[in-house]
């Protein structure tokens, strides 16, 4: 499932695989793993706070853009996270989903977007491949 190849940056997955299946597969890899439930992000707090945990940012994460950048520049290249259903937040707040896939695009976290996207016509922000 997952090559040595694979490289960070913002991705797009089918896999159907249950979030326990795949936080152990990528355990056993040596890899850390992070799941956001995207069903469960509504507001721009609720994405903040579900990356913060996701990911394990510190106390101290200041739950804006700015925040997130300096956080995921501490990320280094052995954390994946899953992003189930991330296209909601998409439609609702494109800006922040747009800046965040950039952040997300230049860390060394190789992210995994899962689910529909962010529009119906399955075109999708530039970066994601």
């Amino acid at each position: 499932m997952f090559a040595s190849d694979l490289v960070p940056g913002v991705h797009r997955w089918s896999s159907s695989l249950d979030v326990a299946y795949v936080r152990g597969v990528v355990r056993r890899a040596g890899w850390r793993f992070g799941h956001l439930a995207g069903s469960a992000v509504v507001t721009v707090g609720d994405f903040h706070e579900a990356i913060s945990q996701a990911l394990t940012f510190p106390p101290y994460y200041g739950r804006n853009l700015d925040a997130l950048a300096d956080c995921l520049g501490d990320c280094d290249g052995s954390q994946l996270l899953l992003w189930d259903d991330w296209g909601d937040f998409a439609r609702a707040e494109p800006r922040v989903t747009a800046i965040a896939l950039d952040l997300l695009g230049a860390s060394q976290v190789t992210t995994l977007l899962r689910g529909a996207g962010f529009s119906s016509s399955g075109a999708d922000f530039p970066g994601v491949s």
